[in-house]
């Protein structure tokens, strides 16, 4: 049996699960709610960033967070491996 033997069913015809009475979840409407308060008219829809050297402020200082951050981990990683080869001879 093919695929043109099969009947096609009409996807429209039909509903799987009517959830046109379920409310959304908290927070969703919490979202929705924050999305409809913003003021988006004034153009920027990136958030309260105005110019370049605000954006490249925040940006330079997201990457010096994450490097230190991941500096954190090698050090702490490195003198563990330190102490375990320590005990280990």
């Amino acid at each position: 049996m093919g695929a043109r033997d099969v009947d096609r069913i009409d996807e429209e015809d039909f509903t799987v699960a009517d959830m046109s009475n379920v409310e959304s979840s908290p927070l969703a409407r919490l979202r929705d709610e924050l999305i409809d308060s913003r003021d988006l008219a004034s153009g920027d829809i990136r958030g309260e960033l105005q110019d370049a050297e605000e954006r490249r402020a925040v940006i330079l200082g997201t990457l010096k967070a994450a490097l230190s951050l991941g500096l954190i981990y090698v050090v702490v990683f490195g003198a563990f491996i330190a102490l375990l080869v320590w005990i280990w001879s």
